[in-house]
């Protein structure tokens, strides 16, 4: 069986594998990008260069200028000529160079006017380019008062991405792969709770049903001794069967509705009565004094179309709860009362109270409070769970407040439907 530590182990070798991985694909999509946008380069500066000599040869000039290209920006160059240039020719030499050396980016160029000192928007390649280039690109002017001219590739950076078609795939295999992975650790993880989950659900419950069961075993061992000799005590231990069966029923019940959920048989009652009967009883059972355990109902004329025996059941399993979460001298406070257009009744206690952590999942069915290894109250954590579905079956709500050693308070709002004055 995989330890907790071992399990902590495996998730941070796991998060530090899928960091590098990652990591690792960002270096090198980063450093293929940089590998092409250098041949790019290379390739549209020898380009350029033979535009250079084409327009001078054809204007019959033999010096050629030395190191004519000059990249601006990442997508602008310009190119001195030194000597005439016509759009025409230019045009012409542009296509015929960049198509040999198998450059397809869209571009625009400009002239340098000498006699106005200022560029002239010459031409575009993509027919996409005419309005982008002519109106909507400034090209900004060189530092050289002479002739030459400059080309933008307005869409270098989505073409550079694009030849690196198998590089993109391979970074996309590997991030599926990542993907999966991390799926499947997430749900390996979850897997792991859920089995934690139902290995202290099992625990939990046959250390509740084996307590009844010895205590039976032990009543029917007692019946069979004293049959003859002591037939009063045969009823005192036929008692205590009847009293240990009803408390192994209802064990079972509650799995049970926890299972297949809630049927609610409404009726209007007043709520106030059902939890004065539930306080009265786990008063008595608890020997608690009426300082220990006080009670203040203000809703004694309140009428609620709800289900008479769950949320007695709702009652009983808060005022459980409380007692048994609170070791040492008990406090106890129930209210009831109207708020608006509902009805609420609180629980509070002073007891071990919950951290804020376990808020949200106290009422997950199955749930408890970790206490290290030390298991300070039986239960099978389904209770918050059934009060949770009940209160929501009734269009409640349940509320906590608690802090660790400071107490809990848990809150059941109902709508108040059914008010009589």
């Amino acid at each position: 069986m995989i330890t907790r530590r071992t399990f902590r182990l495996f998730i941070v070798l796991a998060a530090l594998s899928f960091l590098g991985v990652f990591i690792t694909q960002v270096i090198w999509v980063r450093k293929a990008y940089s590998q092409k946008k250098e041949e790019f380069n290379r390739q549209l500066t020898l380009s350029l260069q033979e535009v250079v000599r084409d327009v001078l040869r054809y204007n019959n000039t033999k010096t050629f200028p030395p190191n004519p290209v000059s990249q601006l920006t990442e997508n602008y160059y310009a190119v001195m000529v030194n000597d005439l240039i016509d759009p025409a020719v230019l045009d012409h030499f542009i296509k015929i160079e960049l198509l040999r050396f198998h450059i397809h980016e869209p571009y625009a160029y400009s002239i340098y006017d000498c006699s106005n000192k200022q560029l002239v928007y010459g031409g575009y390649y993509k027919e996409h380019l005419r309005d982008e280039a002519g109106n909507t690109y400034k090209f900004p002017p060189f530092k050289f008062d002479n002739y030459y001219f400059t080309i933008y590739f307005p869409n270098i950076k989505l073409g550079l991405f694009s030849d690196m078609g198998l590089w993109i795939y391979l970074s996309f295999l590997v991030l599926l792969v990542l993907v999966f992975f991390t799926y499947s650790f997430f749900v390996i993880t979850r897997q792991k709770r859920l089995s934690e989950v139902q290995r202290d659900f099992i625990n939990n419950m046959a250390h509740e049903i084996r307590t009844p069961l010895t205590t039976i075993g032990l009543s029917v061992n007692g019946i069979e001794n004293n049959r003859q000799s002591h037939p009063e005590k045969v009823v005192v231990y036929a008692e205590i069967i009847k009293e240990e069966a009803h408390k192994l029923k209802l064990q079972l019940e509650r799995v049970l509705d926890s299972k297949d959920g809630v049927k609610l048989n409404k009726s209007l009652v007043r709520p106030d009565s059902l939890v004065l009967a539930c306080c009265e009883k786990i008063k008595l059972i608890n020997g608690l004094s009426d300082a220990q355990f006080k009670v203040d109902l203000n809703a004694e004329n309140c009428e609620l179309n709800i289900d008479a025996f769950h949320f007695s059941q709702v009652c009983s399993n808060l005022l459980d709860n409380a007692i048994k979460y609170s070791p040492g001298e008990k406090s106890i406070w129930v209210r009831s009362g109207i708020k608006g257009n509902n009805f609420f009744l609180s629980i509070e206690d002073k007891g071990i109270g919950i951290a804020g952590k376990f808020h949200k999942r106290i009422f997950d069915q199955f749930f408890r409070v970790p206490y290290g290894n030390i298991h300070q109250v039986k239960g099978f954590g389904i209770g918050l769970h059934y009060v949770k579905q009940i209160v929501k079956a009734h269009k409640g709500k349940i509320e906590l407040e608690s802090e660790p050693n400071k107490g809990s308070k848990f809150t059941v709002v109902l709508f108040l439907d059914h008010k009589n004055g």
